[in-house]
């Protein structure tokens, strides 16, 4: 029984680990939806631009402003979500940021009541789902694994031009792939599995999003997945290009200091 116990111990912190610093979602302003109450393109590029500048408390604040104004649109509660889960990240009490996680999850499940075919929505639903799951038990934790991997599947089959999508469905393929066999049983006989995952899938998943969006986030997670296939010139080449690229997205230094932490160990 307490070996049974420490398997699923491990299980649970390794489930979530990818969760830990979120999904680095883009914000288009293009993808507005077509419904009369969303606000005009150019306030949603503004907050766009916040958001992407590191700048997550004006960018809510604006958001706020607009749904005032605007009411329920789809375009700003994805938006409000993420946003929120941004701005969770930034904090270090641990009662307010698991509070944050759990109002970015209202807010993507309010932004899916609003439209149920939009592809940011649901992305926003998966990162909220990860996110709450890193506080959760066990067969909570896996319920809400599923959801990351139903959304982000959806997310793409609405919108296969989404990296954020991509990105996080590369982490959980990555993850899960990573369990190791008596982790995989306690999963399948005491919570029902979880979907097929594979290494190759993850890889697959992250240079679909390098694709679409070249910066340091996704560079650095295909990575560590080559890390775990024991690619290590691979990963060495991926991490060095971290550490080349500009800084496009929020946290980029981190993840530049993480790159840089990951080549030392491997030298």
């Amino acid at each position: 029984m307490m070996r049974s116990s420490s398997i699923r111990l491990s299980f649970c912190a390794r489930l979530v680990s990818f969760l830990l610093f979120g999904a680095c979602v883009a914000m288009p302003a293009n993808a507005q939806s077509t419904t009369d109450t969303s606000p005009p393109e150019s306030a949603l590029a503004a907050v766009d631009s916040l958001r992407q500048s590191g700048n997550f408390t004006d960018a809510r604040s604006r958001l706020s402003t607009l749904r005032d104004e605007y009411g329920d649109s789809v375009e700003i509660l994805w938006r409000q979500s993420l946003t929120t889960t941004d701005v969770a990240k930034t904090l270090d009490d641990e009662d307010t940021v698991a509070q944050r996680y759990r109002t970015a999850l209202e807010l993507a499940d309010a932004a899916l009541a609003a439209d149920s075919t939009n592809a940011h929505a649901h992305l926003a639903k998966a990162v909220a789902e990860g996110r709450i799951a890193l506080d959760a038990g066990t067969r909570e934790r896996v319920q809400r694994s599923r959801a990351v991997k139903r959304h982000a599947d959806r997310a793409i089959e609405l919108d296969d031009t989404l990296p954020g999508a991509f990105h996080t469905r590369g982490r959980w393929n990555r993850e899960v792939s990573d369990l190791n066999f008596f982790e995989r049983a306690i999963v399948k006989t005491v919570y029902g599995g979880l979907p097929e995952s594979s290494f190759e899938k993850a890889v697959q998943d992250f240079q679909r999003a390098i694709a679409l969006e070249d910066v340091r986030f996704h560079h650095l997670e295909l990575a560590k997945t080559y890390l775990k296939m024991d690619r290590t010139a691979d990963a060495k080449a991926e991490l060095q290009t971290v550490l080349e690229l500009p800084a496009r997205e929020p946290f980029a230094e981190k993840y530049k200091e993480e790159a840089q932490t990951l080549l030392n160990e491997l030298d």
